[in-house]
């Protein structure tokens, strides 16, 4: 009986030993929802056409250039100290020197009207009375100049005042025109070799028929003189 209850107490002993060493294991799952936020960026584009209008006016305009240099230019042989040396042309220049020069091959005509009102051309070569003792000693009929008037260091000053310097376009082929218009200069030589040059530009043939004074259609220029 004692024995029994001995093993009886041994196997509670056990039992309670047994159940007492038994680990009861919870396992709670987690579940992790990972939410994802797309942002989409929308982007309107809004071109605005401007539009211009541009308005061109074309005018066309005959100008004159002056200006003054030291005559640098050589020729060969040398001008002498009565000379001044134009397109690889020794001129006679005096007391006072016109020469003539033009852009393109052609019959072109110099025009020199003194302050007494003496026009010096190839009708009209001088010197004398007619001309102030002013002389045309150089024409050129068929190439780009140069003409020239002088008044010789050995003859009577030049007349004071304003003298008118116009170019006559005897022969010009193609002709004159806009779209093949025509340099001219005046070379205005003084003793001292002082050059000033007046340019203007013709984009049509005009003629005064040899007049030259303030009004003429064929001016390129005055000069005072002293």
């Amino acid at each position: 009986m004692i024995c029994f209850i001995l093993l009886g107490g041994i196997i509670a002993v056990i039992v309670v030993a047994v159940l007492s060493s038994t680990k009861t294991m919870t396992t709670i799952a987690t579940t992790k929802r990972i939410t994802t936020t797309v942002s989409t960026k929308s982007t309107t584009t809004t071109q605005i056409a401007s539009v211009f209008t541009t308005s061109t006016t074309t005018t066309t305009t005959e100008t004159t250039a002056v200006t003054t240099i030291i005559t640098t230019s050589s020729c060969s042989p040398s001008c002498n100290s009565q000379q001044t040396c134009i397109q690889s042309v020794c001129l006679n220049v005096g007391h006072l020197a016109f020469a003539l020069t033009w852009s393109q091959p052609g019959d072109g005509d110099i025009v020199v009207t003194t302050p007494n009102g003496k026009a010096i051309n190839y009708q009209n070569e001088g010197p004398s009375s007619s001309t102030d003792q002013g002389i045309l000693d150089r024409d050129d009929s068929d190439s780009i100049g140069p003409e020239n008037i002088y008044w010789s260091s050995s003859s009577s000053l030049p007349p004071t005042g304003t003298y008118y310097l116009c170019f006559e376009p005897y022969s010009f082929n193609p002709t004159i025109s806009s779209s093949n218009p025509l340099t001219v200069t005046y070379h205005v030589v003084r003793s001292s070799g002082t050059i000033l040059n007046i340019t203007k530009i013709f984009t049509s043939t005009l003629s005064d028929s040899y007049n030259c004074d303030a009004t003429s259609s064929t001016l390129v220029g005055s000069f005072s003189y002293p």
